[in-house]
């Protein structure tokens, strides 16, 4: 038989030999035990968790927390629906037509029907006063007995080249029923061009009044400010009693939105 390790490697130098290797394949078991035990030990790699996705009707969105000097255009994402006018195209034609024709005694009678809401409402109150009052001015308005404009109208009227005067001789101390979109009460003090809108309900007191005008308002005083709670650039219809021009801005009191 053949030497296993050759021609001429004696005995010593074949232990020799085995040795090393074994030490070497001893090392190389440590070695792979080692990269398999940080291997194992090494943290996984994660990714940022996709976002929840909700079947139904979106969330009502912030538009960029923007705020506006004036009216915005109704379709502006994240403001208040609109809502249906207080009068029709053919109701506000008819009640025209009749204002014409309707007595002073006719007028006084319709102011005195509408204060005795007003004032029960002020004294205590009530949603059930307030549908009433909504029925008993719509029934007026149709008729004619009672003015119903919008704010941006009344406002004008105050202005030049329109006399003042002739204007408190149409409007000031009567109740009439108004329709206008609630302005952010912060535009009040405007610092900067643009203002926080408010997305939820909360007490409008002034009541501010958006215009045609940058940064002038139609002011209200609400009968019960804590009763009602509105949302910034809310379309609103309501009755109020014209107090008449302070400053720049049209005055109004005893307001009930409707």
């Amino acid at each position: 038989m053949k030497p296993l390790y050759g021609k001429g490697c004696t005995s010593k130098s074949r232990s020799g030999v085995l040795g090393s290797v074994l030490v070497m394949t001893r090392v190389t078991l440590l070695l792979c035990t080692s990269l398999s035990v940080v291997g194992c030990n090494r943290p996984e790699e994660t990714t940022a968790a996709e976002p929840e996705l909700h079947a139904g009707k979106p969330a009502e969105s912030n538009p960029l927390r923007q705020g506006f000097t004036q009216n915005p255009d109704p379709d502006t994402p994240g403001l208040p629906p609109p809502i249906p006018p207080f009068l029709n195209d053919a109701e506000r034609a008819a009640a025209r037509m009749l204002t014409a024709e309707i007595t002073e005694a006719d007028a006084i009678e319709a102011q005195r029907e509408l204060e005795v809401l007003v004032e029960a409402f002020e004294r205590e109150p009530r949603s059930e006063l307030v549908d009433q009052l909504r029925e008993t001015a719509l029934g007026l308005a149709k008729r004619g007995h009672i003015l119903q404009l919008g704010t941006d109208t009344l406002y004008a009227d105050y202005l030049f080249p329109n006399s003042e005067a002739d204007a408190d001789g149409n409007y000031k101390g009567k109740l009439v029923v108004l329709t206008g979109r609630i302005a952010p009460l912060n535009m009040k003090d405007f610092a900067d061009g643009f203002k926080l809108i408010e997305q939820n309900p909360y007490v409008h007191d002034p009541l501010l009044l958006a215009t045609d005008y940058e940064l002038s308002f139609v002011e209200c005083r609400l009968a019960q400010p804590w009763f009602q709670l509105l949302r910034d650039w809310q379309p609103i219809h309501f009755i109020a009693e014209v107090e008449g021009k302070k400053a720049s801005d049209v005055m109004l009191g005893r307001c009930i939105v409707l």
